[in-house]
């Protein structure tokens, strides 16, 4: 979402989508960790063929994927929560 969607919402709404945003992080963190479970697994297990090594490699780019989405995702979470402090301060003098 850019920065000039949300800029628009009143304070209720961005209120909202933050809860929202809250959310979907919550289930990019359960991949990630599904991700590293199942990793270890495999790993612990022993990785033999070429195929549970593409598995393994695969979960691992899933989760830093998700990481990352989830990072950004917070950083836009950053800018929009100053912008409600901001907002409930109101104007101020100089």
């Amino acid at each position: 979402m850019r920065d000039a969607e949300w800029r628009g919402l009143d304070d209720e709404t961005l209120g909202r989508l933050l809860v929202e945003r809250w959310l979907y992080r919550g289930l990019i963190l359960g991949v990630i960790l599904l991700a590293a479970i199942t990793a270890t697994y495999l790993g612990t297990r022993g990785v033999t063929t070429f195929v549970e090594w593409m598995t393994v490699g695969a979960l691992l780019a899933l989760g830093l994927a998700a990481g990352a989405v989830a990072f950004t995702m917070r950083q836009q979470d950053l800018r929009i929560q100053e912008e409600l402090r901001r907002r409930r301060r109101g104007p101020t003098a100089g």
